[in-house]
């Protein structure tokens, strides 16, 4: 075979193998490319996910603390105006139709304000609002029954409906508590009681 020649052939099979080569290593580069490419892609997804479940967190602990204080803030006016209530019963004050209905505004803000907060939970709040709200019902039948009958009761009723009263608020207080403590540590998230049906 002639110099030439081989030295055609050499460079025709070195330009072949070149080219095969190129080849490869374009496909491997576009391979390479591709699964970075779904990588920094599923990273991304991951990391937007991540960021919503952080924004959703802190948008419902925003909101349990937001329904917590309206409820709390609701006890207090309730509160104040049960015993504005029980004081004109006991005569300590004037009786007046504005401490009547302040005290009925008050326990229709309480039931207004249980709600939102038994919406957003978690269970041990939940639960502690729940037995605040019916607690308050109980007061409320109590301190109606009283108005009912304060004009035909005798001394012995009257005592036996402020003593009912008097345990009433002692047990008011402590699911007062309760619920502070609850609310406490669902803001500081120590929650691992399941939320109740």
């Amino acid at each position: 075979m002639d110099d030439g020649l081989v030295t055609l052939v050499t460079a025709g099979v070195g330009l072949v193998g070149a080219l095969a080569g190129a080849a490869m290593g374009g496909l491997a580069a576009i391979r390479g490319a591709r699964v970075g490419a779904e990588t920094n892609a599923r990273a991304t997804m991951e990391q937007a996910r991540t960021q919503e479940r952080a924004q959703r967190d802190h948008w419902l602990r925003d909101e349990r603390k937001r329904v917590a204080v309206f409820m709390l803030e609701a006890y207090d006016r309730f509160t104040i105006a049960a015993s504005d209530v029980t004081r004109m019963f006991d005569l300590e004050i004037e009786a007046s139709a504005d401490v009547w209905s302040a005290y009925n505004v008050s326990v229709t803000e309480m039931r207004g304000a249980y709600f939102p907060l038994r919406l957003l939970g978690p269970a041990r709040v939940h639960q502690a609002a729940l037995e605040l709200w019916q607690l308050v019902e109980q007061h409320h039948e109590g301190i109606r029954e009283w108005a009912d009958g304060i004009m035909t009761g005798t001394d012995e009723t009257r005592a036996e409906w402020r003593t009912r009263e008097e345990q009433q608020r002692y047990a008011l207080g402590r699911a007062h508590s309760d619920l502070i403590d609850g609310v406490s540590d669902s803001l500081q998230g120590n929650v691992a009681v399941p939320r109740l049906n």
